[in-house]
């Protein structure tokens, strides 16, 4: 986990002065780390995904610089050779390296998703964008229909964004005393009055 915390706290440094884009990561990071660990990612994919999701917008800054703009396909332009850069000077293996440039480099393209670790950052990063960019609920369930396949984001996205209505009964005080009274006579505990 070195390597990771170092790479979290170089991209703090990075958007230095730059609260969004650091809360920003450090959220799709956690979403990320939530999907992956409930998905059953092995270590490497985790490792992989963790470290893509630190450094997956790391190419606003230079398409800010080079163009004036920063849209998706200028960061996926740019952001590769800045996180090789990055990732090399922590100490990265080759080819973690080289699968996380990949996904920097993939991470707003939607077709031919390869991987798993490819699936929950686009995932992660949507359900992040969703919440900042203020985003219609039907707007969300086409993106999650189509977009979406772990169960985990999938759930996440509808507990967040559109949770089912809980109703309550009009006699649930009355249900519940009668459960407990049920559960009381089914351990055989009597209570003296």
């Amino acid at each position: 986990m070195g390597r990771l915390n170092n790479l979290c706290k170089k991209m703090i440094e990075f958007y230095r002065g730059d609260p969004a884009r650091i809360q920003h990561f450090l959220k799709v990071h956690s979403f990320a780390q939530l999907i992956g660990q409930e998905e059953g990612l092995d270590e490497k994919t985790m490792y992989i995904l963790e470290a893509a999701a630190y450094v997956h917008d790391i190419g606003i800054r230079p398409s800010i610089e080079k163009y004036g703009k920063e849209n998706g396909s200028l960061q996926e332009k740019e952001g590769p050779a800045e996180a090789e850069k990055m990732m090399r000077e922590l100490g990265f293996e080759p080819d973690v390296i080289e699968r996380v440039s990949y996904l920097v480099g993939h991470h707003h393209t939607y077709s031919n998703i390869d991987g798993m670790d490819y699936q929950i950052l686009v995932e992660a990063d949507f359900l992040v964008n969703y919440y900042e960019n203020q985003m219609k609920e039907e707007t969300i369930r086409k993106s999650v229909s189509k977009i979406f396949r772990t169960e985990t984001g999938k759930h996440i996205a509808e507990e967040m964004f559109y949770p089912e209505e809980f109703v309550m009964s009009e006699t649930w005080a009355q249900d519940g005393l009668q459960e407990l009274d049920d559960f009381i006579e089914s351990q055989g505990i009597y209570i003296r009055q």
